[in-house]
């Protein structure tokens, strides 16, 4: 074979390389089908959302003997949570003792809060929304609606008619899967109403960019229901002349909201599992991008945080906000002293708060407004 010859199979094979490489980031099948949307531009870390490391000197209750401790409820003195292992446990509110197990789902408890009858309600990531009666006996109260399976059962919120108003993340991707559901950001997340009159589950409301934290508004006029890719928390009303109609309640707040929390007076208190990330957010309205982003490898990748799901780096924060939608407090350890805060609930002046990737459940006092 002459040089020349040589030279040419040489460029011929290159050529073939680049379109084959062309055609492998334009066209590869990936698991996400991206809609596009425009998320609000995010507000700067300033002004009363300035970082104050409010909660850097929290205590860290039951370090090491618990993991993954979601949300809490409080009952009689003990605290509960669900832990990464599916196990449901108590403790002494005023010990740290070992934690005493009532229950294991089998599965990954969520949200949890306690009925009129003192059951413990879960919502169960792998299993739907469960019972633990006092005696510990577990039983499905539902895994499904309109014959699909729940993906994610997140929290919930119980109205005093009984009825459980609880959060499906997404009718499309499991827990397992959520750095999906993350890339995707579409809007497929749901509340789901469980009457336990009837023993049915229907859809509240639907269309949701990862539908989160729940909870009951006063005399349960209405439900609000956090969208933790939307930065916002929606007000569902379930009561008066807007019955049925949903409408924005907090918008663009500073983090992706998580779980929330009615101290039944003034206050709502919403856990941000992470920052905002302007540079991520940017890829929203761009499907084709993010398609073809996720056929690169993460180190050719211009926004890597894309690849990250939840586990982009962050730190912990969260916000109170008044009964007008008003944010009232800012609170945050941008020291890293607490990473991706996923619940806090106000008891007795103290604000407990819950970490689902933690060992420990945070409790500080009630900072002032800011």
């Amino acid at each position: 074979m002459t040089k020349i010859k040589r030279r040419c199979v040489v460029a011929e094979l290159f050529v073939l390389i680049l379109i084959l490489g062309g055609a492998y980031v334009l066209f590869w099948p990936v698991p996400i089908d991206p809609d596009g949307w425009n998320p609000p531009i995010a507000p700067p870390y300033e002004g009363r959302f300035a970082h104050r490391n409010k909660m850097s000197s929290a205590e860290k209750l039951w370090k090491g003997k618990i993991e993954g401790p979601e949300a809490t409820a409080i009952k009689d003195g003990y605290i509960y949570t669900g832990l990464a292992n599916g196990d449901i446990v108590r403790m002494h509110i005023e010990s740290e003792g070992e934690p005493e197990v009532l229950a294991n789902t089998g599965g990954r408890p969520l949200g949890l809060k306690f009925d009129a009858s003192g059951n413990i309600i879960i919502c169960d990531a792998d299993k739907g929304l469960l019972c633990v009666a006092p005696s510990g006996e577990l039983s499905v109260l539902s895994d499904s609606v309109n014959g699909r399976q729940y993906k994610v059962a997140d929290d919930l919120a119980i109205a005093a008619d009984g009825k459980i108003y609880f959060s499906d993340i997404s009718s499309k991707w499991t827990l397992a899967q959520a750095d999906y559901a993350i890339m995707e950001d579409n809007a497929l997340g749901e509340l789901i109403c469980y009457d336990p009159a009837t023993k049915t589950s229907s859809v509240a409301l639907d269309g949701m960019h990862l539908s989160n934290g729940v909870a009951m508004g006063p005399d349960d006029e209405y439900v609000l229901i956090n969208q933790t890719l939307g930065f916002c928390v929606t007000r569902l009303w379930l009561k008066g002349p807007k019955a049925g109609q949903s409408e924005p309640f907090v918008e663009n707040l500073p983090g992706g909201p998580d779980n929330i929390t009615f101290n039944g007076k003034d206050t709502y208190w919403v856990a941000l599992a992470f920052p905002r990330f302007p540079r991520l957010e940017t890829l929203a309205p761009k499907p084709f991008l993010k398609k073809l982003m996720l056929r690169l490898p993460k180190f050719l990748a211009p926004v890597p945080e894309f690849f990250d799901g939840l586990n982009v780096p962050g730190y912990g924060l969260f916000v109170g906000v008044d009964m007008d939608g008003n944010v009232t407090h800012f609170i945050d350890a941008h020291d890293g002293a607490f990473g991706m805060v996923t619940s806090v609930l106000e008891h007795e002046g103290q604000l407990y708060i819950g970490e689902i990737a933690g060992e420990y459940i945070g409790r500080m006092p009630i900072p002032d407004p800011v």
